[in-house]
Order: C-alpha cells, then structure tokens, then sequence
C-alpha cells in the first residue's frame, strides 16, 4: 500500500510541476519544474532495484540542465540574445532525446515497463517543449528536427522489439510537436492530447497483453489488433486518422514558413506508416479463427475514436 500511495503521488506531482511550468513565463520556474519531473520520474522508474536505468537517465538530464544554464549565463555576459544559441538547443536537444543525442533514448526505454514508457513519451517531454517555444528559435532546430523524423522513421523499421519501435516513434514525433509548440498554444494542447490519447491506446493493449516483441502481436484477438492497428495508423498521421486531423494542421502551417522541413515530414511520415503496416500486417493475416471474439462497446469507442478525422477536417473547412 505504501509503494501505490508513493507512485500516486510521484505522478499527481509530475501533473502539477508540468501544468504549471506550462502557465510559466519565467525561466527559473520552468527549470525547476523540469528538475522536479526529473525527480519525481526516477522513483518510478528504480522499481527493480538490480537495473542502473535511472542512473543512466539522471546523469543525461543533468548534463542537459547544465548545458541549458550554461548558455543562459553566456548569452546573458555577451548581451547575446538565448534563441540564438547552439549550447541552449543542444540542451534541450539532450534532454528530449531528438537525433543526434538520441542513443540513450531506445536503450533506456527498452527496459521500462509500458507505464513509465508512456510518461517517457509524453508527460516528461512537455516542460522542455515550452522551453525550446519561449528560449529557442524553429531556426536553430530546424536541423535537429529533421534528423530526429529520418533517423526515427529508418530506424524504427528495423526493429522488432515493441519498445524500442515505440522510442524511434516518439523521436520522430518530438519534431511534429516542437511545431506544434512553435505555433499556436490551442494547436499544440490539442496535439499533445491526442498524441497521448494514441500512445495511452497502443500502450495500454501491449500492457495487457504483456507484449514485447512483435511476433507476440500473433496471439492477440482480432478486435485487438484492428484497434491496435488504427491506433498506430493514428500516430503516423494516416488519413482519415484522428493523428491526421492534427499533422494537416501543422504541416498547413508549416509549408508557409519551411519547404525542406514540411518535405521532410512528409517523407518521413510515409516511412513510418511503413513500420507500423510492416508490424501489423502480418498478425492481421496470420489471426486465428478458432475462437469467435464478440466486439465489446469498449473496442467499438476506440474505433470510432481513431476515425473521426473526416468530421473534424469538414468542421476546419467549413468553418
């Protein structure tokens, strides 16, 4: 009882720590907000006391957070502006995991278990996106986040366990939601919601199905795996996918202020439908008939929730 009460609390304080940094104009609060999400993560993640994963991940952020106060106390003695600076998009480069300081990322989050891999992707990435929007330039990422799209989207292809596959997604994906943060505040809420309301969909069905490896996929029911194979078609921005709905936002945006960039996207989103048609394409062929699976009204709403990008481009286009 006492670990359950601990880890809810580690979490309502990582939710805290990030809504408010999220309603932060100032710097020192948005870092120490950051430190704390790094604290309150690391507990979660030392549950099995034999693995260094927390260490490893401890000594990469507070590298990261260094370089980030290094460059803050450089450009403030040189009267140079911070959006400016290499070291400060390092930094946040670092500590999101994006190419080319993406190694740690896959190795770390191939011995979590799928609720600390979900918090990884999503919830720890919030904080230091707001930072890169108020402390950084698109100019200055724009190379990082084109490597970060081809390197997760190549990479990615060539895995075969879940988690690893799931990492070279979230890299690829750090790139769509710094666009995100660099437009409008409403475009990178809802971004951020519906990219965790996916992964929370493919994660939550691998944890109940404890999967690992993708050859695993096989044993699933039918109604699992069409609803793991739209979820997944959601997070490569396949249309009529609610991720697409999101991604056609930002890439109508994007092609105004980035050709190479809004290319890149493209491609490398092409290549990630890949991956994830490779991983489901044989389970979907290879399902077992022996045993007729009901669909419950549960499969049946998240179905109906990965397809409803037709309505909501016909809303934006009408409106």
């Amino acid at each position: 009882m006492k670990l359950n009460s601990s880890n809810t609390m580690n979490k309502l304080i990582l939710i805290i720590s990030t809504m408010i940094s999220m309603n932060s104009n100032n710097w020192m609060t948005m870092w120490m907000m950051m430190e704390i999400n790094l604290f309150m993560f690391m507990p979660l993640m030392s549950k099995k006391k034999m693995k260094d994963q927390p260490m490893k991940y401890f000594i990469i952020q507070s590298l990261s957070s260094s370089m980030m106060m290094m460059a803050i106390l450089s450009s403030t003695l040189k009267n140079k502006m911070i959006k400016e600076s290499i070291i400060m998009s390092m930094s946040m480069t670092m500590k999101l995991g994006m190419s080319p300081l993406h190694i740690w990322v896959p190795e770390i989050m191939s011995k979590l278990k799928w609720k600390e891999c979900l918090l990884m992707m999503t919830l720890m990435k919030l904080t230091p996106m707001i930072m890169i929007n108020q402390m950084s330039s698109i100019k200055m990422m724009m190379m990082t986040m084109i490597m970060s799209m081809i390197t997760g989207s190549v990479s990615g292809m060539s895995q075969t366990s879940l988690k690893k596959m799931m990492a070279y997604s979230s890299i690829s994906n750090s790139s769509w939601m710094i666009s995100a943060f660099m437009m409008k505040k409403s475009t990178s809420i809802s971004f951020t919601m519906i990219y965790f309301l996916m992964n929370f969909m493919v994660i939550n069905q691998m944890k109940k199905n404890n999967l690992i490896k993708m050859n695993q996929m096989m044993n699933m029911k039918k109604n699992e795996k069409m609803q793991m194979t739209l979820s997944m078609m959601s997070i490569s921005g396949l249309p009529p996918t609610m991720g697409f709905f999101m991604k056609w936002i930002i890439m109508k945006e994007m092609i105004t202020k980035s050709i190479i960039l809004s290319s890149t996207m493209i491609l490398t989103s092409i290549l990630s439908m890949f991956f994830y048609i490779q991983c489901n394409t044989t389970n979907m062929m290879n399902s077992s008939t022996k045993k007729k699976n009901k669909k419950s009204n549960k499969t049946k709403s998240m179905l109906m929730l990965n397809l409803t990008g037709i309505p909501l481009m016909f809303l934006i286009k009408s409106s």
